[in-house]
């Protein structure tokens, strides 16, 4: 009886297990995978500038008198050497001629104490004089040759004079407003006349961040950073509407030392202004790019991910497994961006199924190549 039993149980048995259903394989997940890829690229970053004139000068008088006309138009540019004002010059022209007539009479009183001078020295040694009036004789002479120099540089300072009464441009370049009219009173003390700037080139100022400014150096020079060599750095504007100003520039000048209060560092380029398109006082986006070609890896925007930790990508290894790597991404060029460290040139990074992997996970791995030549 208990034969019968056992058999029974072992056939229910196998009926169970002939019954049970397979368990099911697990569905490999297709991912499409793209390369790191290392280029040579050109840094680039922008900061916010402003424009200033390479030259501001203020136009002042040094003469006083009326002024009798105004010769230029506001606005305009103008030349070095272009008269801007003139000036009344009656009453200089009278202190020049005044200082002409003084030197003509030391003039003639220099020949006459000349005449004595040398009667005296032909005399002495008969004894027709004595040393006494010798001496007086001299000291007239030498009177005499100090009044030519006197009156000589009277003349020379009336001409000086007469000169400042004609207002000349200094630079070339464009001129302001005027602050005085013909028939104005002007003098030293009466301030600026007007302003005159330059205008080709110009000048864009902007603040470098001291990271940027270190990192800058230390990308370019690999550990031996050269200040002078931040100066082939290219320059180029963008306009407050957006667009980029086509002339290039290059970086002349940096501070010597960097802001406490802002840890920035003041540098300034100069940019061609042929067309005088730039004005001083205007906002710009400075854009620096290094003419200088760098190697980097790149990695496809499209497998970069981001969570508290950071950003991270998803590599498919030899294995054809899921693993994660964080990464530190620099500047985006088109759909690609810089990575600088995290991954190695030619690793396999997810760029379509993100969403139905994780690290550990096994895949089936499609190029984007192959994905794309599909797909057409």
């Amino acid at each position: 009886m208990i034969r019968y039993c056992l058999a029974a149980i072992a056939s229910g048995s196998l009926l169970l297990l002939a019954c049970t259903p397979e368990a099911p394989l697990q569905r490999v997940v297709e991912v499409v995978v793209d390369e790191v890829i290392s280029e040579p690229y050109q840094p680039k970053v922008q900061y916010v500038g402003r424009l200033q004139a390479k030259d501001d000068v203020a136009i002042q008088a040094r003469a006083s008198g009326y002024v009798l006309s105004r010769d230029f138009q506001e606005g305009q540019l103008v030349e070095v050497g272009d008269i801007l004002y003139t000036i009344d010059d009656s009453e200089y022209q009278a202190a020049l001629a005044r200082a002409k007539a003084d030197l003509a009479a030391a003039i003639a009183n220099q020949a006459n104490a000349q005449r004595n001078f040398s009667r005296g020295q032909e005399l002495l040694p008969k004894g027709a004089i004595s040393q006494a009036e010798m001496d007086n004789l001299t000291a007239k002479k030498l009177d005499a040759d100090a009044s030519i120099e006197s009156a000589n540089a009277q003349v020379t300072s009336a001409e000086v004079n007469i000169g400042y009464t004609v207002i000349s441009a200094p630079i070339s370049g464009r001129i302001g407003r005027s602050k005085v009219s013909a028939g104005d009173l002007v003098g030293p003390n009466t301030g600026d006349l007007t302003t005159l700037v330059s205008i080709d080139p110009i000048e864009a100022m902007f603040q470098i961040t001291e990271a940027t400014y270190v990192a800058t150096l230390t990308d370019r020079m690999e550990g031996n950073p050269d200040l002078d060599a931040l100066r082939s750095i290219e320059v180029t504007l963008e306009l407050t509407n957006g667009l980029i100003y086509p002339e290039v520039g290059r970086i002349d000048y940096f501070a010597n030392r960097i802001d406490e209060a802002t840890g920035t560092l003041e540098a300034r380029a100069r940019i061609p202004n042929p067309h005088s398109l730039l004005v001083p006082g205007q906002y710009v986006k400075v854009i620096l790019q290094d003419s200088n070609l760098l190697q980097g890896l790149f990695i496809p925007q499209a497998a970069v991910q981001a969570d508290q930790q950071g950003s991270f990508v998803l590599e498919v290894d030899g294995s054809s497994t899921v693993v994660r790597h964080n990464v530190d991404l620099g500047d985006r060029f088109d759909d690609l961006v810089l990575v600088k460290k995290g991954v190695e040139e030619g690793d396999r990074l997810i760029v379509r199924g993100l969403q139905q992997v994780r690290p550990g996970m096994p895949v089936k791995v499609k190029s984007l190549a192959d994905n794309e030549a599909q797909a057409d």
